[in-house]
C-alpha cells in the first residue's frame, strides 16, 4: 500500500507543467527583473555648468576646449528650445581670442603690483613732462560704475576726458581746452563714438597724435579693452581705433595704458585673475615697433605669454637695465607732492641767462618758452627713439629691416623739421624778450 502511494506521488510530480515547477522556486533564486532604461542624472550641486567650464577654459586661453564645450551646450539648448544668448556671447569671445592669439606682442614685463582699483594711478610713475592723469573732475558726473579719468598735457592747457554722453550714461571721450583760467566745455572726439560702447582712461603720447584709451563693445575681447588711435589732421578727428591685442588685453577688464618714451617704460592695468576691487599694474618695456612671437613658441607657450602666466618668462638681457630705471623713478617719486619749478638754461643776451619761466618779463616770450620746452623734450625723445631704431636695425634679421627702415624714415621726417622749428623758436624768444619794455 505504501509502495502504491509513493508511486502515485512521483507520477503526479512528473506530469506537473514546467511553469508550475518554476513558480515554486525559492524567491532567492528567482531571475532578477529587467532594469528600466537609465535616465540622465542631474548634475551635482557643486559641479560647474557648461558656461562656467567654458569661461575657465577661456581664462587659460584654451580655445579648443572652450569651443568643444560650447558646441555641445549649444546643441543641448537648441534641442530643448532654451535661450542661447550666453553661449553665443562666449562663442564670440572664443572667436576674438582665436584671431588675436597668434598676434600676441612680444614684450618684456619687468614688474607687477596688485593694488586697490581706486588707487592704481599711484602705481604709475608718470613724470609731469609726460602730462598728468587724474580721476575725473568733480564738476562732471558719470553713471559708469568704473568711474572716469582724464589726461592733461604737460603745458596744462588741454585735456582728454571721459564724459557721460552715451545711452544710459555710457562714457565718451572728449577734449577740453584751457582758455585763461577756465576750461572749455568738453566736446566729443570725432571718429570714435559708437552707440554700443563706453570709452574711458585716455592717455596721449608725447607726439600729440597717438591716443590710447579703454573701451567696451564688439571689438573688445571682454569687458574693457585697450585701444589705440591717431589724430587725423588739423580738424581734430581720429582714425578708427585698433585693439592693441594680447598680452595687454584679456577676457577680463583691461584699463589704462601709459608709455614714458623718455625712460622707455610703460604701464598697463588689468583686473585679470584679481579679486573684486583689485587690479594688477604691469610695468613693461615698450617696443619701438610691434614684435610678435610668430612660430617661436608652441600653442601652449603662446597662450601662457598672452595671459601673462609668468612675467619672468618674458625677461631678457634688457630687463636688468629697465628695472634700474624703474627703481630710479620710484626713488624720485618718494618726494611726491613737492612741486618744484622747472629749471633750464636759456641765453637771452650777453648779460642775461634765464633759468626758470618766472625770469621772463614778456608774457609772449614766456608763452613761446613753454612751447620751446615742450618741443625740446619731443626732440630729445625722438632722438633717443632714432638711436634705438638704428641700433635695432644694425642687429635685426634681414626680413625685419624693411619695416625698421620705414619707421626710421618716418621718424626722421618729423625729427629734422622739429630741430629747425626749435632754432626758429629760440630766435623768436630772444627777440621778443629783448624788445619787451
Amino acid at each position: 500500500m505504501k509502495t502504491i502511494l509513493l508511486l502515485s506521488i512521483l507520477f503526479a510530480f512528473a506530469v506537473t507543467p514546467a511553469s508550475a515547477q518554476r513558480s515554486k522556486r525559492p524567491a532567492s533564486k528567482a531571475r532578477p527583473a529587467a532594469k528600466a532604461p537609465a535616465k540622465n542624472k542631474p548634475a551635482a550641486a557643486n559641479e560647474p555648468s557648461a558656461i562656467e567650464q567654458a569661461q575657465h577654459a577661456l581664462s587659460l586661453y584654451d580655445v579648443s576646449t572652450a569651443r568643444e564645450i560650447l558646441d555641445k551646450e549649444m546643441a543641448v539648448l537648441t534641442k530643448k528650445k532654451q535661450p542661447t544668448e550666453a553661449v553665443e556671447a562666449l562663442m564670440e569671445q572664443v572667436q576674438q581670442i582665436t584671431l588675436k592669439l597668434h598676434a600676441t606682442e612680444h614684450i618684456v614685463i619687468i614688474d607687477s603690483v596688485v593694488c586697490d582699483k581706486n588707487k592704481f594711478l599711484n602705481a604709475i610713475l608718470l613724470n609731469r613732462e609726460n602730462g598728468r592723469i587724474d580721476t575725473y573732475a568733480s564738476t562732471y558726473h558719470t553713471a559708469d560704475k568704473n568711474g572716469a579719468t582724464l589726461y592733461e598735457n604737460e603745458l596744462a592747457n588741454k585735456r582728454y576726458l571721459a564724459v557721460p554722453k552715451g545711452k544710459n550714461g555710457a562714457l565718451r571721450l572728449a577734449t577740453s581746452d584751457k582758455i585763461g583760467e577756465q576750461w572749455s566745455e568738453p566736446h566729443l572726439l570725432t571718429g570714435l563714438a559708437t552707440s554700443d560702447l563706453s570709452q574711458n582712461y585716455p592717455f596721449l603720447l608725447s607726439d600729440g597724435v597717438t591716443l590710447y584709451f579703454a573701451a567696451t563693445g564688439p571689438e573688445s575681447i571682454g569687458g574693457y579693452d585697450i585701444f589705440v588711435t591717431r589724430s587725423d589732421g588739423d580738424d581734430g578727428s581720429f582714425l578708427t581705433p585698433e585693439n592693441v591685442g594680447f598680452p595687454f588685453n584679456s577676457p577680463a577688464n583691461d584699463y589704462l595704458l601709459v608709455i614714458d618714451e623718455l625712460h622707455q617704460l610703460g604701464w598697463f592695468v588689468s583686473d585679470r585673475r584679481q579679486p573684486k576691487g583689485k587690479v594688477c599694474v604691469y610695468t613693461f618695456i615698450p617696443n619701438a615697433t610691434r614684435q610678435v612671437y610668430g612660430d617661436q613658441l608652441s600653442e601652449k607657450q603662446l597662450a601662457a605669454r598672452a595671459r601673462i602666466a609668468s612675467i619672468k618668462d618674458t625677461w631678457n638681457s634688457q630687463t636688468p637695465e629697465a628695472q634700474k630705471r624703474l627703481a630710479a623713478l620710484r626713488m624720485d617719486s618718494s618726494n611726491e607732492g613737492k612741486q618744484t619749478a622747472e629749471t633750464f638754461q636759456f641765453v637771452i643776451d650777453d648779460k642775461r641767462t634765464y633759468t626758470q619761466l618766472s625770469d621772463f618779463q614778456s608774457p609772449q616770450a614766456k608763452q613761446k618758452m613753454m612751447q620751446w620746452l615742450q618741443l625740446s623734450k619731443n626732440v630729445k625723445t625722438d632722438q633717443l627713439m632714432l638711436e634705438r631704431l638704428r641700433d635695432n636695425y644694425a642687429t635685426a634679421p634681414a626680413e625685419q629691416r624693411p619695416q625698421l627702415a620705414q619707421s626710421i624714415r618716418k621718424l626722421e621726417s618729423t625729427h629734422y623739421p622739429q630741430l629747425q622749428q626749435l632754432k626758429q623758436l629760440e630766435k623768436e624768444i630772444r627777440n621778443t624778450e629783448i624788445s619787451h619794455k
